[in-house]
């Protein structure tokens, strides 16, 4: 196994949040900035960055602005009193008389807060005064805060059901739409205090309305005498080159809101003014702030007005001008990547750029990854991290239009500045364009990128069809190379590299369809099928709480069951986890390990590995690792009936707990005994059947196999796994571990090793090293027709796993109903799988190692070691 590379934790992970906190760190955002001057910020390794996000607009004049420090320290001197609640406060009164002679419009009155959602609660409140109404209008997509109030009316769901928002008199229209506005409006007269827009929605996506759209909310609210909240928290006092964006409109507002920008990023302020119809006397008198209109924020504030007011300043001039040259070389960008660009909006310094990227943009196999990320809105958070790391720029996605990029530098950003942030972000680009997953991602793995073009296709996912059997089936990574052949831009990626990628952006996705297949037996009957992807390793499903790991892999059936699943089959460790099926059964359809077919196509290619040697499991010494699981208790079960000489192999990090589970293996196999089954002269099953017959009973059967338990005895069991793999010469491992833990040095020269866990438990390194021993893979299977899984999981894409084939075989027999559930395998489907399989044209496929077909030179330097091999004996062809 790879080691482990832990990715160091900060301490605003650890001990401010940690959610947040370990999400930047996994797309690479985390850093910790030690200084910052204009536009630069340098990390503590002396990296310097181009800020282009400016605090979300808060940053007008960027970091560390000399004016505003200045002021700062001027209180040192002046002994200017901060806080002195109430009194006649000075500083916030000229704060105030400065605001009402620049805002567009004729405004009553200022009310200083701490933020912009501070002054977006008191916009709502001073209109819910005025008018005695208490319903509040505002836009889908909006932002205006995470108070509890500006979260009310902040329109996306997804930031407001954990705490009950919005609350009661809340309503959404969409953003744009006048009529719409006007509708809602009419349709409950007498009942809006106020509607609240975003002159451009900027957690929305930068959202730019159409021409005419604020009149046409203006007129609506003046028919049904409903205040007009303008929120330019982030659009106000310059961002898009205009002291207020609503200018442009040349409407009145009600109340017009400020943030952000007044506190020229070094103080934290708000300021909501008051036009005539949004001021009362009530919300003068008891709304109130204990720190809001301190001298020192309103110092400040004075001062920012200053910087953006002085007439021999460029400063706005600069942004309209910059502003325009960035949108229109955007869109020229945008042209040029057509395939994974949809648009680029805004004004001046607040630019978006959307991106519309799926699995359908590029070439099978080469992207695949980057498509599921950007499906699932991963996209555009990766992006600012490949620019941060590799290009150097900071910017971020923007809240609620999660597949746009936004651009927000400091108003002083210079035409210098726009290019080299244009130049990075189209390396940047281009890297997506070309669905080069590990271009994108090599930053935060020390990973090897691929340096190759991939070429865009328009290739769709087939439908499903109606009116014929479907079943889902639902998988994860089994190791590490399954990366690479699902996405061959991870093809110079080191193991270690990949095992870091698991690590750090596994736990950002959610399960995901991968392809389908269709099937149709040699019967007439047809089936077609999903194939559902957990992106978790095994390893990582093993330490997830079971609880966790079940509800993940529900979520992988819902997705199964929306596209028509009528049965779904479990596959590697999704089996192991819920239990064989147990935790996930009784959910409205049918499931499956898969277990059963598993475990029989297993023992059948071992037969036939074991036949062509010269040899029968009369005549040799077989032992079954994991013999106390599911899969494993069975395949004991099973060759029992024709070996002579049967080891049962525990887990000896277990020992002390499994000696019941012995116990209990064995009555299977004495109840086994007892059924009448079929077996061979001097078998196990013949042994114990023999004295069944003589009147003793299964338990006293078991106890006298437990007793016994010497080296010579016909049925044994033992937890020393070196010692039993140095003797044995079939060995069958079905284990729920994630490790290859068979190594060259325990086994038996001239020994079959049969590998049905997936992972696998067998080491590599057998391969190189002892040519003597015969590695297969249990449980790889010819489907009927050799129909395509339309995917790579570790197997060429005609052939799969049994346990694919067992759900598959189900469905087109429509068997619709648990199977191979839990630890003990029902009786009835060891019958039962063996006719469906012949039935539907299911057939072993050829001889397979480590994940290859079965070389014809080392299958005859392993068979040269018997005397009475059959070396002219052909095995099916693998695929």
């Amino acid at each position: 196994m790879t080691e482990n590379h832990p990715q160091e934790t900060s301490l605003f992970e650890r001990y401010v949040n940690p959610e947040l906190g370990e999400l930047t760190r996994r797309i690479g955002l985390d850093k910790a900035y030690v200084w910052g001057k204009d536009c630069i910020l340098r990390d503590a390794e002396g990296n310097e960055y181009l800020d282009f996000l400016a605090a979300y607009g808060a940053l007008p004049f960027g970091h560390s602005p000399k004016p505003l420090l200045d002021s700062l320290a001027s209180f040192r001197d002046t002994l200017e009193p901060i806080f002195v609640q109430p009194s006649a406060l000075q500083a916030s009164g000229e704060l105030a008389r400065r605001l009402l002679e620049i805002a567009p419009g004729r405004f009553k009155s200022v009310t200083f807060q701490n933020s912009g959602a501070e002054t977006v609660e008191a916009a709502i409140k001073a209109c819910i005064a005025a008018t005695g109404r208490r319903r509040i209008l505002a836009a889908r997509n909006s932002f205006h805060g995470k108070t509890l109030a500006a979260l009310s009316a902040t329109g996306n769901a997804k930031y407001q059901d954990v705490f009950f928002a919005p609350l009661p008199g809340f309503d959404f229209v969409d953003f744009g739409d006048a009529q719409a506005l006007h509708e809602v409006l009419a349709s409950k007269p007498g009942e809006y205090a106020a509607v609240i827009l975003e002159p451009i929605q900027g957690e929305g996506g930068i959202r730019v309305p159409p021409p005419g759209y604020f009149q046409a909310v203006r007129a609506a609210c003046d028919e049904f005498d409903v205040r007009l909240i303008i929120d330019e928290v982030q659009t106000g006092l310059g961002r898009t080159g205009r002291l207020f964006a609503i200018e442009k409109e040349g409407i009145q507002a009600d109340c017009l809101l400020i943030a952000k920008a007044l506190g020229g990023g070094v103080m934290p302020i708000g300021a909501c003014l008051l036009g005539e119809r949004a001021y009362s006397e009530d919300f003068q008198l008891k709304h109130s702030s204990t720190f809001g209109g301190n001298s020192l924020a309103c110092r400040i504030g004075l001062r920012v007005l200053d910087l953006l007011l002085d007439r021999d300043s460029p400063l706005l001039a600069n942004v309209l001008e910059n502003g325009a040259y960035l949108l229109d070389r955007l869109r020229s960008m945008a042209r040029k990547y057509s395939n994974v660009i949809a648009e680029v909006r805004g004004e001046g310094y607040l630019l978006g750029i959307e991106f519309n990227v799926g699995r359908e943009s590029f070439e099978p196999y080469f992207g695949s990854f980057l498509g599921i990320i950007a499906e699932q809105e991963n996209l555009v958070p990766l992006i600012a991290g490949h620019l941060l790391n590799v290009g150097r720029v900071r910017v971020a996605p923007t809240l609620n239009g999660a597949n746009t990029l936004r651009v927000e530098p400091p108003l002083i950003a210079t035409r210098a500045d726009c290019d080299r942030f244009l130049q990075a972000l189209e390396h940047t680009v281009a890297v997506v364009a070309a669905g080069n997953t590990g271009a994108l991602i090599a930053h935060l793995v020390d990973g090897e990128p691929l340096q190759r073009q991939s070429q865009s296709t328009s290739a769709s996912r087939p439908q499903p069809s109606s009116g014929i059997p479907r079943f889902g089936f639902i998988l994860h990574p089994l190791e590490l190379n399954n990366y690479r052949e699902f996405d061959e831009s991870l093809q110079n990626f080191s193991d270690e590299a990949l095992l870091r990628m698991e690590e750090r952006l596994n736990p950002l996705l959610e399960p995901f369809h991968v392809s389908s297949i269709q099937l149709q037996s040699p019967d007439g009957s047809r089936a077609e099928g999903d194939f559902i992807m957990v992106p978790r390793s095994a390893a990582q499903l093993a330490k997830m709480p079971v609880e966790e790991a079940a509800a993940l892999i529900e979520d992988a059936m819902a997705i199964a069951l929306r596209r028509g699943a009528q049965l779904i089959g479990l596959g590697g460790h999704t089996s192991i986890v819920t239990g064989g099926g147990i935790r996930v059964a009784g959910k409205g359809v049918p499931i499956t390990s898969g277990n059963t077919y598993t475990m029989l196509s297993a023992i059948e290619a071992a037969g036939i590995a074991l036949e062509t040697t010269g040899r029968s499991f009369s005549q040799v010494r077989v032992a079954v690792v994991g013999a106390t699981g599911s899969i494993g208790s069975a395949i004991a079960r099973l060759i029992a009936v024709k070996a002579h000489r049967l080891v049962l192999v525990g887990n000896p990090r277990s020992a002390r707990f499994n000696l019941p589970r012995f116990t209990g293996v064995i009555q299977q196999i004495a109840h086994y005994a007892a059924t009448g089954v079929a077996y061979d002269p001097g078998s196990v099953l013949d042994c114990l059947a023999k004295r069944l017959a003589a009147g003793e009973s299964v338990e006293q059967v078991a106890q006298a196999v437990l007793d016994d338990n010497s080296p010579g005895a016909t049925l044994r069991y033992n937890n020393e796994l070196e010692e039993e793999l140095r003797q044995a010469d079939v060995v069958l491992v079905a284990t729920s571990s994630t490790e290859r833990f068979i190594e060259p040095e325990f086994i038996k020269p001239g020994a079959i090793i049969c590998d049905l866990s997936r992972p696998a438990n067998v080491s590599h390194a057998i391969a190189r090293q002892r040519q003597d021993v015969l590695v297969i893979d249990g449980g790889i299977v010819e489907a009927p027709g050799r129909a395509s899984l339309g995917s790579r999981f570790g197997i060429p894409e005609d052939l799969c796993y049994a346990c694919m084939a067992e759900t598959m075989m189900m469905t087109l027999d429509k068997v619709f109903r648990d199977a191979s559930l839990g630890l003990d395998l029902d009786n009835r489907d060891l019958e039962l799988f063996p006719l469906l399989a012949q039935r539907h044209g299911f057939r072993i496929a050829g001889l397979r190692s480590f994940d290859q077909a079965l070389e014809p030179g080392r299958w005859q330097s392993f068979l040269a070691q018997f005397e009475h091999a059959r070396p002219h004996r052909k095995i099916g062809e693998p695929a």
